[in-house]
């Protein structure tokens, strides 16, 4: 079935993967989100507010995330040589503020290569039947470690999505 869907030039859903593909989400799970769609156990999702306010709770983790993992950074380098006596208020104050903006702006780089969304995520867990369609505490924890597929790639299932385009 993998092969079918392959020659088609069609991306293999993430439950098709090998069981050994990191990738891989196991289909019980894919299954029982069929399940809840299929009983409407999902239509909350399709709330105004409940969207909104997973924007504005994906808004808030990616600002922290940056705030954390790239200011944070260059402030470690900063706050780190003045507790070790290597910068003091006289002395060396642009050699470490070039050194903290350095220190930012690769950090900045590693932020954007680990978090933006590329092409060959598509069979991730972040998929269609991926945590964006799961509990309550799932959807948050899986929007807090991917703010960036939140606003790319979060959608709704595909027994959803197909139904309508059906109609």
């Amino acid at each position: 079935l993998r092969k079918k869907i392959r020659d088609k030039g069609l991306p293999v859903p993430n439950y098709f993967l090998d069981p050994e593909d990191e990738k891989q989400f196991p289909p019980h799970i894919a299954l029982l989100v069929i399940l809840q769609d299929s009983e409407g156990e999902l239509k909350h999702l399709d709330n105004f507010f409940y969207r909104v306010g997973f924007s504005l709770f994906a808004a808030i983790a990616l600002a922290l995330r940056i705030v954390l993992e790239v200011i944070g950074a260059a402030g470690a380098i900063w706050g780190g040589a003045e507790v070790v006596k290597l910068r003091t208020a006289t002395r060396n104050v642009e050699l470490f503020r070039w050194l903290s903006l350095g220190v930012g702006g690769l950090s900045l780089l590693r932020f954007v290569i680990l978090n933006v969304p590329l092409k060959e995520d598509a069979g991730d867990i972040l998929g269609p039947a991926g945590p964006w369609s799961l509990r309550l505490p799932v959807r948050l924890r899986a929007v807090t470690e991917h703010p960036f597929h939140y606003f790319v790639r979060a959608t709704r299932p595909s027994s959803q999505s197909t139904s309508k385009k059906d109609k």
